[in-house]
């Protein structure tokens, strides 16, 4: 575990208790050292303002939320890698699908599925939670292009645990997309993140807020090549409970350059909506400058005004 994180013995001490305690005593312990120091967690707040285009207030009040999240969602790892099974299985009980009748209409064809969620929340056990309730005995295969982080793979690993037969594939050539390829054909349920940067191929242009984002998409293609239904997704924590929220399910029948824009688009509305409805719990707001152009920028929107505009990708 030489490159995990370092957790904090506080964080290992909250991540002992029950789901909504530890989330309740976070919060209490934020809100106590916000009064101390009220400048802390302002750090993403220009980003809001000029990204989301919000007032200075609701910028600041949003910045310190993301801070809290980024300690919640530490303790979420550290409670999936030390507690015990059946502490586990109670957190996935107390996941939310907000519309599980389109899930197992999916699950019940029979036929391959890609889950695309986002970096948000603790989407490990929003993952475990589909695939305990909609495909209970089918193995998930999570892609990747790097295994150097260690405490994600380690509590991944945790759910065999709990009865998900979970397995890693690596992606960095065309033999091991082929392997994805059978993987999807033999019934496994794959797992591609849908918010990753450009650098991970097949870059999309997914315009969001204004602004000219571009995402990797390499996931139409293999929706193409296994005939899986894509089922876009995004995980969100709340003190009592994590909701898993899904897009609109697609499939993909042809390579046509009108067909790829289309289904891209759909990914496209689903990235925007998750972010834009809990914009503190998306993880990769520090890697923004990734997603944009070199000539990306916005106006700066505080009350002060007159600031030029800034340079949001390097």
């Amino acid at each position: 575990m030489s490159n995990a994180p370092h957790i904090p013995w506080t964080y290992a001490r909250l991540a002992s208790l029950p789901l909504a305690w530890r989330r309740r005593a976070l919060r209490a312990l934020v809100a106590s050292r916000h009064l101390l120091d009220r400048n802390k967690g302002d750090g993403f707040a220009a980003t809001f303002e000029s990204v989301l285009r919000l007032p200075r207030r609701e910028a600041l009040r949003l910045s310190r939320e993301a801070v809290h999240h980024d300690a919640a969602t530490e303790i979420e790892w550290c409670a999936m890698h030390k507690r015990p099974v059946a502490a586990i299985r109670r957190d996935i009980d107390r996941v939310n699908v907000t519309d599980p009748a389109a899930m197992a209409r999916v699950a019940a064809t029979g036929r391959p599925v890609i889950l695309a969620p986002l970096h948000m929340g603790a989407y490990v056990v929003g993952l475990a939670a589909l695939m305990l309730r909609h495909f209970p005995g089918r193995p998930m295969l999570v892609l990747r292009q790097r295994d150097d982080m260690a405490m994600e793979t380690e509590v991944i690993e945790r759910l065999r645990e709990v009865d998900v037969d979970v397995r890693f594939l690596n992606v960095g050539n065309r033999s091991d997309f082929l392997s994805a390829v059978r993987f999807a054909q033999k019934g496994a349920v794959i797992v591609v993140f849908c918010d990753l940067d450009p650098s991970y191929g097949a870059p999309a242009e997914m315009p969001m807020f204004g602004l000219p984002f571009r995402f990797a998409f390499g996931t139409d293609t293999l929706a193409r090549l296994t005939g899986a239904t894509v089922v876009p997704v995004a995980t969100t924590m709340d003190d009592t409970g994590d909701t898993v929220r899904l897009g609109q399910p697609f499939e993909v029948r042809g390579n046509a350059p009108e067909e790829r824009a289309q289904v891209a688009g759909i990914m496209r509305r689903h990235i925007q909506a998750a972010i834009a409805a809990r914009p503190e719990q998306w993880h990769l707001w520090p890697m923004l400058a990734d997603y944009l152009p070199s000539s990306a920028r916005v106006q700066d929107n505080s009350p002060a005004g007159g600031e030029a505009p800034q340079t949001l990708a390097a």
